[in-house]
């Protein structure tokens, strides 16, 4: 017992060992309760096998009906994530009616009442419909400032992909979303 970590740390200072009691006691009585304290300390989130991908979906991005925009072929970074994740976060909430999935997550999570009571912080946590629309004209100053290529209209196609081996194979090609300047 006396080399254990918990008995050296209250050796060292009690303070700090009663502080580590009461939170492992809450911790846990906290999920015992079922509530998720923080993401790490909820172990189920580890608890199943990862399946293999067995498709994947790819969109790619047409400006003025010629030039495809490859967000690989942009030497940084940032560019890259700005190319590709605001328009796949675009296209769940398109998938999910127009509703943003962080929503329907904390909706599926949390009690009635204690969604109601982020009510004042909606506008700021959820894409409403007002942020979904000024998406494209954003997305298109945005694609106009990497290409420096003046955008008149914005193609997005949905591309789903398998590999055969090492070989890439394209399964379908279809329209998710058009865009003309006005």
């Amino acid at each position: 017992m006396k080399k254990t970590f918990l008995y050296q740390v209250w050796l060292h200072n009690k303070k700090l060992f009663y502080i580590m009691a009461i939170f492992t006691v809450l911790t846990v009585g906290a999920n015992l309760a079922g509530d998720q304290v923080t993401p790490f300390f909820v172990w189920g989130m580890y608890s199943a096998k990862e399946e293999p991908v067995r498709q994947y979906s790819i969109l790619q991005t047409t400006i003025n009906d010629s030039m495809v925009v490859d967000p690989y072929d942009r030497p940084i970074c940032d560019t890259r994530f700005y190319l590709t994740s605001p328009l796949a976060w675009y296209k769940k909430i398109k998938d999910n009616n127009s509703v943003d999935p962080t929503q329907s997550f904390l909706q599926a999570k949390l009690s009635p009442a204690r969604f109601e009571s982020l009510g004042f912080l909606q506008n700021a946590l959820f894409n409403n419909r007002q942020q979904q629309d000024a998406f494209f004209p954003w997305y298109a100053r945005y694609l106009t400032q990497v290409t420096t290529t003046p955008v008149q209209s914005i193609r997005i196609d949905e591309i789903k992909v398998h590999y055969a081996g090492p070989k890439l194979v394209v399964d379908s090609i279809h329209l998710f979303n058009r865009w003309e300047k006005p």
